[in-house]
């Protein structure tokens, strides 16, 4: 499932930049960032809360450099929303940022967390979702 969420969210990002690159008018360019803003930022919490702590438990190692990432595309995502709402700036610019930092970020993650669900035997997983409940 987790590779599927990524997966759509490449697939949008990679729409984002192709129509930040061809100078889309900004309306298009909001109609598909700001969803994708507001399902990244439950979708950041979700793993905070469940995930990076599952990391840790099964690897003896906080996921760092995953936690670093999402505070740094929250940072992209303001950035990409202080150009919409202001009408000024750069608008490519800020959201191929915003592209490149979520896909770094996505390779990233799938590479360490990956493995870490694979490992688990089927009852472990349903311990994580239930505590997570």
């Amino acid at each position: 499932m987790l590779l599927a969420v990524h997966d759509h969210f490449r697939a949008v990002s990679h729409q984002l930049a192709a129509l930040a690159d061809a100078r889309a008018d900004d309306a298009a360019l909001a109609r598909l960032f700001v969803p994708l803003a507001q399902v990244l930022h439950h979708h950041h919490h979700a793993e905070e809360a469940m995930v990076f702590p599952l990391v840790l438990r099964q690897t003896g190692t906080a996921p760092d450099q995953l936690q670093a990432d999402h505070d740094e595309m929250t940072a992209a995502i303001g950035d990409v929303e202080r150009v919409l709402r202001a009408r000024t700036g750069n608008l490519a610019e800020a959201v191929r940022r915003f592209h490149d930092i979520l896909i770094a970020h996505l390779d990233r993650e799938e590479v360490l967390v990956v493995p870490v669900f694979l490992a688990l035997a089927p009852s472990e997983a349903w311990d994580m979702l239930d505590g997570a409940r």
